[in-house]
């Protein structure tokens, strides 16, 4: 018997991890549905005031993070489904350019990482025995990570021969190396003045590190690994040719600009997403009660 309820909370907890809002059936909630809807609005009011790049193909927006919040607040499947959902509107609304698909898998796969960041996240929070220093020394590596795949992308680059193009090039790259330290000192000043003011609040800090955490890790994965990946993919499938000319010269074009945008987005996106976050619980958490009561009361009369 006690083996038997040992295996069903196990059961339970897995499923929470992937569906933190089991038992609850989201598109059968008014209050969740209007939460949903509210997100997939505000994601397309971001992309109507995001601030493209003059020369490159690369926008300033924080349209992102409403995605993020629906992964975090709804768990990694709903994330994935409705990443892919809100990414289709937003072409619709805002078409630009065939549609591809190693492009459109990027917000899901977002939605998807918000949502596994987030349930580790409740599961350090709710476990008596969490230590901070482990969650601090994650987020450290993922800083460490973020920073040193920036150096060794502009170092790579640092070595052609000098022309009298690449010169440029090169007082470019170190401008990038300024912003990447600038934001390396700024992120960990922050982090660790939170921890110290908030180090009564354990909820708190767990909830702000692995949110940052989160901004970190979704700006390595899909604008420094999959985004080139998808656009050599995608200039080879709309010109039936490998791209050459941007193998060769696109760190320059693409990358470069890339790191210098995200040194600035990540840390004011990282922000933003834990300030939403931290004001936001109290609201859901609120509207989870009620609907659970609700659930519990139908579950007794029925």
């Amino acid at each position: 018997m006690i083996m038997s309820d040992h295996k069903q909370r196990r059961r339970k907890n897995f499923i929470k991890f992937f569906l933190p809002l089991y038992p609850l059936r989201v598109f059968r909630s008014t209050k969740l549905m209007f939460i949903l809807a509210l997100m997939f609005a505000l994601r397309i009011v971001l992309q109507m005031i995001a601030i493209p790049i003059p020369g490159f193909v690369l926008n300033f927006s924080f349209s992102y993070v409403p995605v993020m919040l629906i992964g975090w607040y709804f768990g990694p499947i709903y994330g994935f489904m409705c990443g892919a959902v809100s990414d289709t509107l937003v072409y619709l609304i805002f078409p630009g350019g065939l549609w591809y698909w190693m492009y459109a898998i990027q917000e899901p796969i977002l939605g998807l990482i918000a949502g596994l960041f987030a349930s580790w996240c409740v599961y350090r929070r709710n476990n008596p025995k969490t230590k901070l220093g482990v969650d601090i020394a994650i987020q450290q590596v993922v800083y460490i990570m973020f920073a040193v795949s920036c150096y060794v992308i502009l170092i790579m680059w640092l070595s052609k021969e000098a022309t009298y193009q690449t010169q440029v090039y090169v007082i470019y790259r170190w401008l990038a190396f300024g912003f990447i330290t600038t934001f390396f000192i700024l992120i960990e000043t922050f982090t660790f003045y939170n921890v110290i003011i908030h180090r009564q609040n354990k909820t708190r800090n767990i909830t702000f590190i692995y949110a940052l955490i989160l901004v970190a890790a979704s700006t390595l994965i899909l604008s420094f690994m999959l985004g080139p990946i998808s656009t050599v993919s995608y200039l080879e499938y709309i010109n039936n040719t490998p791209p050459n000319a941007w193998v060769k010269y696109g760190a320059v074009y693409y990358l470069i600009p890339r790191v210098i945008v995200q040194s600035i987005k990540t840390p004011l996106e990282a922000l933003l997403l834990t300030s939403l976050i931290l004001a936001i619980d109290p609201t859901i958490n609120r509207v989870l009660s009620n609907i659970n009561n609700r659930w519990d009361t139908l579950n007794i009369k029925s």
